[in-house]
């Protein structure tokens, strides 16, 4: 887009002359003389005047320019989408609003790149995530090829695996494309069956993810991370866990508050019966007592009596024994 144009950067093809271009392609292609391999920038500059291949395509611009040695830069399109609690992609980006991408932690984010494709059947294309973000916990998947043919808009998988939310300025690079060309004629057709069905035309990346959440058995299956899924439940299990812990622990304080107060009902109980016991003999000594205290005092009075009855007789015995003098 012009208006994201650094101001040292130079626009060779804008969006509107790389749909002319490509259109004219079509219908007649042009002599192109070009090596089948990987394409330096001098030849990738040549196929985006000659073709429309990618557009907007700037030049130039320093240090931050787009254009590199063998890849030209792709930034954040006009939108971008995840998916939340239903299977329909929700638009979290906006260009004319947001001054760039919020992608949360531990999610897939889909984005459109900025720029229009229209690939003639000579080259094939393939992208990589700017290294920055790799580096930084972003994962896009090892070089996703756009084959020759393909018009459209690129549907942009992002991976944020870090446990932080990642922000990209919307006028950051974002991928860098390779440009290879294959073994057809620049002036001929591929026989290959067109990109992405017998519809080579796919402006509309909702649409695309909308074909792709519908599965073989018709069932449309929201497009989510597994990670944040499996993190959610693991929250509800540790929510869950710490909740049983709370009442388990709660249940073993009822269990001691009970076996206590079983414990102090029990001596209180064993102390009442002996209170009770103790209490019942010692009411009963009350009235015993006095009882063995006389006759305690009778035994002695018997006692005494018998001692001077036996006093008694041995006077007569010694009286008897005198008068008859015998011994006695």
């Amino acid at each position: 887009m012009a208006e994201d144009a650094a101001s040292d950067e130079r626009e060779l093809v804008s969006r509107e002359q790389g749909r002319q271009l490509a259109e004219d392609w079509r219908v007649k292609p042009g002599s192109l003389k070009i090596p089948n391999t990987l394409l330096s920038s001098q030849d990738i500059v040549k196929v985006v005047q000659a073709t429309g291949i990618i557009s907007p395509f700037y030049t130039e611009g320093g240090k931050k320019g787009r254009l590199k040695k063998a890849s030209y830069e792709g930034r954040i399109g006009t939108k971008a989408f995840i998916y939340r609690d239903k299977n329909i992609p929700c638009q979290i980006f906006c260009a004319d609003s947001d001054v760039g991408l919020i992608i949360p932690h531990n999610s897939i984010v889909f984005v459109e790149c900025d720029l229009d494709f229209r690939i003639p059947d000579f080259i094939a294309l393939r992208f990589n995530l700017q290294i920055q973000h790799v580096h930084r916990g972003l994962l896009l998947g090892t070089g996703p090829l756009i084959d020759p043919g393909f018009w459209g808009k690129l549907c942009i998988p992002l991976h944020n695996l870090t446990d932080k939310e990642y922000f990209i300025p919307k006028n950051e690079g974002l991928i860098w494309i390779e440009f290879t060309k294959t073994s057809t004629a620049v002036s001929k057709s591929d026989p290959g069956r067109n990109a992405i069905g017998s519809n080579n035309e796919h402006w509309d990346i909702q649409k695309f993810l909308d074909k792709a959440a519908n599965q073989y058995t018709g069932e449309k299956i929201g497009i989510r991370s597994s990670i944040s899924k499996a993190l959610e439940d693991l929250k509800n299990d540790s929510r869950n866990s710490a909740e049983s812990v709370k009442k388990a622990k709660e249940y073993i304080e009822w269990i001691r508050g009970i076996g206590t107060i079983a414990a102090i009902g029990t001596i209180i109980g064993v102390f009442s019966l002996a209170y009770s016991y103790y209490s019942d003999v010692g009411n009963h000594l009350k009235n015993v007592i006095p009882e063995i205290q006389k006759l305690q005092a009778e035994i002695e009075s018997q006692n005494s009596k018998i001692e001077q009855i036996q006093t008694e007789i041995q006077k007569i015995k010694l009286t008897i024994c005198s008068k008859t003098r015998t011994n006695c």
